[in-house]
Parts: C-alpha cells; structure tokens; sequence
C-alpha cells in the first residue's frame, strides 16, 4: 500500500526536520504496522487465549507510538513476531498447533503453553537474524531522538527481559516459568524506569480517541480502532496473570526430554519384569510416548465425594464424569535428582484436569518398593507393583503417608491394571483405575454393603494408550 497524502502529513508531525525520503520511508513503515494490528486482531478473534490479549495489547500500544515508523529495524521485528500470513493462515508449525487447538476447543492453559511455544520460538529466529543487534546500534546513532529513546525503552522492556527463553527452549525451564519472570522483570520496568514510554502510550490513545477521525486506507485499522482496542487489552490482558502463577508453581517441574526412559517396572520386579508385556514395560518406562484416552465413571456419591477430597488434597482431578471418552495427555519431565515427574491431563471440554506426582523406587524392607510423591502437598504412597496371569499388570496403593507419619484411609481401596491388547489397527494398553470400598473387616464389609448398600466399585477412570508412532498411524485418537 502506497502512502498517501494524510500519511505523509502525519509523518511530517512526527519527522519534522526529515528529508521527503525518510518521512515516506515513516509513513510506509507506519502502514505495515496498522496491517499487522488488523491480521492480529482477526487472526486472535479466531484463536484465542489468555497471552493473545497481551500481545494485542503491545501491538497495538506500538502502532500508536509509532515506532515501526521511527526504526527499519523494528519494524522487521514486527514482521518477524507475526503469527500468520496475510490470508490468517499460521505460519509455522507451531502456530499450526496452536490454531488446531483452538479450534478443537483444547483447555485453556494448553493453548496457552502452546502460544509460549511459537512465541519463543519466533523470539528465538529473530535474534538468530541479529535484528536486535542492529537496532541497538542504529539507536545508539539517534541518541538524544525522544521517539528513538522511547522505541529503545520499549525494545529494552519486552526483548530485553527475555533472559530465560532459550533455558526453556532446550526444555530446562517451563515456558510458564520464563514467561512469567520475563512478565515480572518487564512490569516491573514499566512501573519505575519507564514511565515515560506508559505515558507516550496514553498520551497518543487519548490523542486517536478525542481528535477528530481521520486516517488512509480504510481497510486497515484506524488509530481510533486500535487506541479503542488498547484500553479495552489494558483490562483483559490481566488474564496472563493466570500463566504468571502457573509458571511459578511449575518452576521445579524438571527437564522436559520426551527421549528420556526409567526402569521402574525392572527396578521393582527384578526378573518378573519378564512376565509382563513389553508394551506394558514401555509405557511406565515413559507414558510420554503414548497418545491417550480416558473415561472416568463416578456412580456413587461416595466416589464422587472422595474423588473431591482427593482433589482438594492434591490439587485437581477428574472429580466429574467425563460421559465419553475424551482427549488426555501424559508428559514426563526429569528432576534434578534423576527421577520421573509424571503429569496426566485430562481434556474435560474447556477444562483441564490435572494429576501432577513423582515416581520414586524406595527400599522397605530390603525390598525395592514403588512410591508416588505429591511434592506439594508432602504426600507419598506405597505401591504392590505385582504381574498377572496373560502379561498384565497390576498397580494398587497399600500405604499412605503424609510428612512421612501413615495415615488411615478406612476401607478405601485404589488399583490400577495395564492389559496389552490388539483391536486390528496395532497394538495398544487398556489401563482401568478403580476406586472401591472394600472394608479389611467382616464386620466393615457389613456394615458398608449390607447396612449402607454401597456398592463395592465407587468410580473408575479407563485409560487406552497407543505408542504415538502407531497412533499418528492408524489415525485412532485424530
């Protein structure tokens, strides 16, 4: 789009003492800005999450400030942190994945973590190309310039606080985590040594909103529009405070390494581990590799209430029936200690439900017994791991500890069994969770079946899994 002559007289205001050449090179510049604010507000009415309203928000606060205009350099940048082309479609893989969850209606923090993922990953080509370089030391050239200092106070605000990007590309660091100090370190700029560049924003939003409009172009968005945009993005980016917390809580998650593996079956059952399916050994080796499914069945009002304790002790879960099978998925993460961090998701619509535990194999007795540890809340549980007749396996919690002392949990019985199976399309595990009273005393088991009529299954939750390989194959779980 060519400039005409409301852009040129605009970028007079701005470049008073400019050549012709460089207030039309301004005014061009300030024309790909305003495209790139009408992409983004499109592309995020289409896709959206709790960062998309935080990058429509700078976006827009920049295009106000006119520094693409001001900076070749910046406004490349823009180019570069674009998330699709010109027709809307995504442009790289990662913002691929992102749109497809979108549109699947995938929970909330899922889109999120995926946005972080493409965003660093834009963040991380960018500075490959050396722009940012570039920019400084053409910025160190216009010392003195309001509006250089300004767009130099800005790139030092949003770029210059990514310090901790790459640790969290090379899967060290949550992407919450390094988006969450990145978010406080660049408040905190603005807050104190940048109040300046706050000001320069309010100031050219409330010039667009109470000057009379007029602008080029009209298929673009106006400097109306988009201050009208920014105010409303100054209210619902606060909604990143959700990711800001997030990434606190996940910070010691451990390193992301889907390669990474664990004997936990062979440390625990020694030579018996040959009586279980290999499938079966490769999943609890690393459920990372495995597409999943998941149904949770919750009959009773007893699982339902215990399934709620559960929850509020360990933070969430599926404490609802999900009445279908639905989308899950499993990540392992290695501690620092060499351990499995182990995190189900379950995909309840628009909702994420989360069981979040460490794997630890620990000697009792002289004998290598399998634990799962809620780190957080300092509860641990003891495992049988035992083999079953066909290759199955058997998981079912026997003890309870809380600060390491052993609490009772009357009745209460959880068991997990893994069977390998093949329904025609390859090789998968059917893994059914159940939840049952089932009382160690006659006289409890009278009690709660006879004289309260509880049934002895209070709930289950059926996983099916297939090795990604094969899933991605057989088009299963698309």
């Amino acid at each position: 789009m060519r400039p005409t002559d409301w852009d040129l007289r605009e970028s007079r205001r701005y470049l008073p003492t400019a050549t012709e050449h460089e207030r039309l090179d301004f005014a061009q510049r300030q024309i790909r800005a305003r495209r790139r604010t009408t992409l983004l507000l499109e592309f995020y009415r289409r896709y959206r999450c709790h960062l998309s309203d935080l990058h429509l928000l700078g976006t827009c606060a920049v295009t106000l400030g006119r520094f693409a205009g001001c900076s070749a350099e910046f406004d490349e940048m823009g180019e570069e942190f674009m998330p699709c082309d010109a027709a809307g479609v995504p442009l790289t893989a990662e913002w691929r994945a992102y749109a497809e969850a979108c549109d699947s209606g995938r929970p909330w923090q899922v889109r999120d973590e995926l946005w972080l993922a493409a965003h660093m990953q834009d963040m991380a080509r960018m500075r490959e190309t050396g722009l940012e370089d570039r920019f400084y030391e053409r910025a160190g050239a216009h010392a003195g310039d309001a509006i250089w200092e300004l767009t130099k106070q800005h790139v030092e605000t949003t770029l210059g606080t990514r310090l901790m990007d790459r640790i969290a590309l090379d899967g060290d660091m949550p992407y919450e985590t390094a988006f969450a100090h990145s978010l406080g370190a660049g408040f905190a700029r603005l807050c104190t040594v940048n109040l300046q560049l706050v000001r320069r924003f309010c100031w050219e939003g409330f010039r667009a909103v109470l000057l009379p409009a007029q602008t080029s172009h009209p298929e673009l968005a106006s400097y109306r529009r988009t201050a009208l945009h920014a105010a409303r993005y100054c209210f619902t980016a606060w909604n990143a405070s959700g990711v800001y917390r997030r990434g606190m809580r996940e910070q010691e998650r451990g390193r992301r390494n889907a390669e990474d593996g664990w004997p936990l079956l062979a440390d625990v059952l020694g030579e018996r581990v040959a009586e279980v399916h290999p499938l079966i050994v490769d999943f609890y080796r690393n459920p990372a590799r495995f597409q999943v499914r998941v149904k949770v069945d919750l009959h009773t009002l007893p699982a339902k209430f215990w399934s709620r304790v559960v929850t509020l002790l360990i933070g969430q879960g599926p404490y609802q029936e999900s009445g279908s099978e639905v989308d899950a998925q499993f990540r392992v993460f290695r501690r620092r200690d060499g351990s499995m961090h182990f995190v189900r998701e379950i995909f309840m619509g628009e909702a994420l439900r989360v069981f979040d535990s460490d794997f630890i194999v620990r000697r009792v007795n002289g004998a290598a017994t399998l634990f799962e540890v809620f780190v957080d809340q300092h509860i641990e549980v003891e495992m049988s791991v035992t083999p079953l007749p066909g290759g199955s396996l058997s998981i079912r919690a026997t003890r309870f500890y809380y600060r390491g002392m052993r609490i009772p949990c009357p009745g209460l019985r959880v068991e997990f069994k893994s069977h390998a199976l093949n329904d025609g399309a390859g090789e998968m595990l059917q893994i059914e969770g159940r939840l049952a009273m089932r009382p160690d005393t006659r006289l409890g088991r009278v009690l709660a079946h006879r004289v309260l009529g509880r049934p002895e299954l209070l709930g289950a939750i059926r996983y099916e899994a297939r090795p990604l390989a094969a899933a991605s194959a057989s088009g299963s779980f698309s």
